[in-house]
């Protein structure tokens, strides 16, 4: 894991699409499979893509999938798709056929089974496993990541590629893909933005605790390559 500090959180945005940008040029011509999340740091990252990538990517190789999603339908407001739909995909004008979304509004148990099927059938696979060229990840104030929480630490080792997951609080259903994916030799970028991060940022920087281990810290600590964006100094 390397943690990358910038100034500000625009600045620290602007690093990681250029990393990101690396990673798509690296692979020549050939299909960027990228796993997205949701939250307010993606809303960001969207507007900045739109705002001024929109001729420096060339967005008709990417393909587009999900970390994790809410089971709700996409006119959702907390829909992860229905975000990414609004700020990023029909202002860049991407085909829907390149967009592999998570079906909230579906059976959570079904759904996670669908999209394992879809990813097997569209992901190069690794130790049969799909291996994306980049998952973006996000870390909650609770440390979790994807929609694994601290209280369901085995999804960090489960042997399917997707699974389902309840909120801890709020009893929300997800869906979300499982520890195995995201360690699956894939690099892995994540922005943690804002001054109320600190203690999170901080988490991580102390690495794994392995006698009181955390989804986010588990993840980025065994990662082949994680790194961690951020405007906390």
């Amino acid at each position: 894991m390397e943690i990358k500090r910038y100034k500000s959180g625009n600045e620290a945005l602007v690093a990681l699409t250029e990393t990101l940008i690396g990673l798509i040029n690296a692979k020549g011509t050939e299909l960027f499979h990228l796993s997205i999340s949701g939250g307010d740091t993606p809303k960001n990252l969207f507007r900045l893509w739109v705002d001024q990538y929109k001729e420096k990517i060339d967005w008709q190789r990417l393909r587009f999938y999900w970390v994790d999603e809410r089971c709700v339908p996409p006119e959702d407001p907390e829909s992860n798709y229905g975000q990414a739909k609004q700020l990023l995909f029909d202002p860049l004008n991407i085909p829907p056929a390149h967009v592999y979304r998570m079906r909230g509004e579906a059976d959570p148990e079904e759904e996670a089974k669908r999209y394992a099927i879809m990813l097997h059938e569209r992901v190069p696979e690794v130790n049969g496993l799909p291996r994306f060229d980049c998952i973006m990840l996000g870390v909650g104030g609770d440390m979790h990541t994807a929609s694994i929480f601290p209280g369901n630490l085995a999804l960090l080792t489960v042997k399917e590629a997707v699974t389902t997951a309840t909120h801890p609080v709020s009893g929300q259903r997800r869906v979300t893909l499982t520890g195995p994916v995201l360690l699956n030799d894939v690099p892995l970028l994540v922005p943690v933005i804002g001054p109320t991060k600190a203690p999170v940022v901080n988490a991580l920087a102390k690495g794994l605790d392995e006698n009181n281990p955390t989804p986010s810290a588990y993840v980025v600590s065994k990662a082949t390559s994680a790194t961690v964006i951020t405007d906390v100094q």
